[in-house]
């Protein structure tokens, strides 16, 4: 008898992860090098904000808070293409 898998079940912070880089990745976003992002109601707390120190690790990425929440992310479209 074959052993049954274990199926991952993602966390609440790898599944804002996939959305917040899904959104990174839309075509919109990648021409503008711009998108603006925002935590969602059953996202916790902890997870957005571990995101964001994630995210300011990374040089070519700056976090520009909005006056209503938002978090705007900007790079450089010629800094990724390199």
């Amino acid at each position: 008898m074959a052993k049954k898998q274990k199926v991952h079940k993602p966390t609440g912070y790898e599944l804002l992860c996939r959305r917040i880089q899904h959104a990174i990745n839309a075509p919109k976003a990648q021409r503008d090098g711009t998108v603006v992002i925002d935590r969602e109601q059953e996202e916790t707390q902890e997870d957005w904000d571990r995101m964001l120190e994630d995210l300011e690790t990374i040089e070519e990425v700056d976090l520009i808070p909005q006056e209503d929440g938002e978090i705007r992310l900007r790079w450089s479209t010629a800094e990724a293409l390199a």
